[in-house]
């Protein structure tokens, strides 16, 4: 360089990434290579081969659509099917139920021994109140009425006797 002359700048092309020459696309690995191939437009004989595959295909779908008789379903093959149905849906409840209850069998043994396993009497206890062996189940529906509930409370507060107690 001159002592007078300004220095040449070189012009930066930005690079689009994706436009990539044959030789980096051939370098590329194939996973690489077909992630950057996909949005690509076809060339035009990929092109005019798909425009020949759909047209065979749309041709295909008209002939088979034609070809295809009618079956009129025959009510006792439904009602078979219904029942096959059926039992299957039984056989999977079965098999859920099976494996709700062996897995609540499991995890009360585990929780057993590890109340078993605790240094303490205290620690065992709090581990058991903490951690139950088996779910909390729902309380039953009380099975007396009001009348017979008023009739059972009358009787546990007469603490004489005089409703349960008759001479004759």
């Amino acid at each position: 360089m001159a002592t007078g002359e300004k220095p040449r700048r070189e012009k930066q092309v930005p690079k689009n990434p994706k436009t990539v020459t044959r030789t980096e696309l051939k370098k590329m690995p194939p996973v690489q290579r077909a992630r950057l191939l996909a949005y690509e437009q076809p060339s035009k004989d990929m092109a005019a081969s798909l425009q020949i595959t759909q047209s065979r295909l749309k041709e295909f779908a008209q002939k088979s659509v034609g070809d295809v008789p009618q079956m009129v379903p025959d009510p006792e093959e439904e009602r078979k099917m219904k029942v096959i149905g059926q039992l299957k849906a039984a056989e999977a409840r079965s098999r859920i139920r099976l494996t709700r209850l062996r897995f609540q069998c499991m995890r009360a043994q585990e929780l057993n021994h590890l109340i078993a396993c605790q240094p303490t009497a205290r620690d065992a206890i709090r581990l058991e109140v903490f951690l139950p062996t088996r779910p909390a189940t729902e309380l039953s529906p009380d099975p007396l009425d009001r009348i017979q509930r008023a009739q059972v409370e009358r009787l546990l507060e007469d603490d004489v006797g005089y409703l349960t107690n008759r001479i004759a």
